[in-house]
């Protein structure tokens, strides 16, 4: 996944932008269902999927942080 290159192809752009967009609004509405009194495994669950998604969004960056460590620890 981590490419020395620093283009990213248009896929990866739009894909990227949508984990961003989609993990922000599960994380508001997890914060909507807490606000109206929803169960915590409802608001947890979106809250979860929010961080994932964002967490996908950061996939590039978060293999090249992993990929820098392990040549450390070489």
């Amino acid at each position: 996944m981590a490419r020395k290159q620093g283009h990213r192809s248009l896929g990866e752009m739009i894909s990227t932008v949508c984990f961003y967009g989609v993990g922000f609004y599960f994380l508001l509405e997890g914060t909507l269902v807490r606000d109206e009194g929803g169960d915590t495994i409802r608001y947890g669950g979106l809250w979860l999927a929010g961080l994932l998604c964002i967490m996908g969004g950061a996939r590039f960056t978060i293999a090249s942080f992993v990929m820098r460590l392990r040549e450390t620890r070489k």
